[in-house]
């Protein structure tokens, strides 16, 4: 009788793991699980704000796959049968691991989501989200030149245009997808503080520094960008130009 009861706990936990996501932790499967939710309800329209709730939970996803556990990320540490199951239960997401790893949003899929479920916060969010991704994965300020690394789009205006995008999203919709657009406001002047690799040559970064200030006189990053302009000019600039990142 034990020995068939053995047998019998053993099938059903063999059965969960074909169900479910087996190399996942119960906290790991919840957070995937909330996401598959939200997302079907945000399909359906028939919650408020269905959209943003369905995108806040996909970042929680995402933070809870990219955690390093042993050396590994969550994501990398699946089994490859498992990892393709996900990619395919995270509708609406970008899934990838082979030489970069990453989770992140699918502009396209969200703008149509939007389109025909949200509203107006939604339509716009997403729209900057696009125009920010254009692919989905780099920011329209960068240029991509390896799997992992690329050089600053200094002087063309998309830094300047990017920071413009979100702050007037944040102002036409207070309290909507807060935290996200925070985050994209926060990694334009992250570029423009600390980026050293400039795509073209040090007069193209003297050009965004200088676009950037006479827009934005009141940005908290003016003045660490006043310095890095006043150093570019006296030639004590840390800007690599025409570099090739990694």
């Amino acid at each position: 009788m034990k020995k068939r009861a053995l047998i019998l706990t053993t099938a059903f936990v063999g059965f969960l793991a074909v169900r479910g996501l087996a190399q996942l932790s119960t906290a790991d499967q919840l957070a995937v699980d909330a996401y598959r939710s939200a997302i079907r309800a945000a399909q359906s329209g028939r919650s408020s704000r269905g959209i943003e709730t369905a995108f806040v939970a996909l970042v929680s996803t995402r933070d809870v796959l990219m955690q390093v556990r042993n050396g590994q990320s969550v994501l990398e540490a699946l089994p490859d049968e498992d990892f393709q199951r996900l990619r395919r239960e995270l509708v609406g997401a970008v899934v990838n691991r082979d030489e970069v790893v990453f989770v992140k949003p699918d502009p396209d899929y969200f703008i149509r989501l939007a389109a025909a479920r949200g509203d107006r916060a939604d339509r716009a969010f997403f729209s900057a989200l696009k125009a920010t991704y254009p692919g989905g994965v780099w920011p329209v300020y960068v240029d991509q030149q390896t799997d992992y690394s690329g050089c600053t789009r200094f002087g063309s205006m998309t830094l300047v245009g990017s920071y413009r995008r979100w702050l007037d999203f944040q102002r036409e919709f207070p309290g909507r997808y807060a935290a996200s657009a925070r985050k994209e406001i926060d990694a334009v002047s992250e570029h423009l503080v600390t980026s050293t690799c400039a795509c073209g040559d040090l007069a193209s970064a003297d050009s965004e520094f200088q676009g950037f200030l006479q827009a934005f006189p009141a940005s908290p990053a003016r003045a660490s960008i006043e310095q890095r302009l006043n150093a570019l000019r006296a030639g004590r600039s840390d800007i690599r130009a025409s570099c090739v990142g990694g």
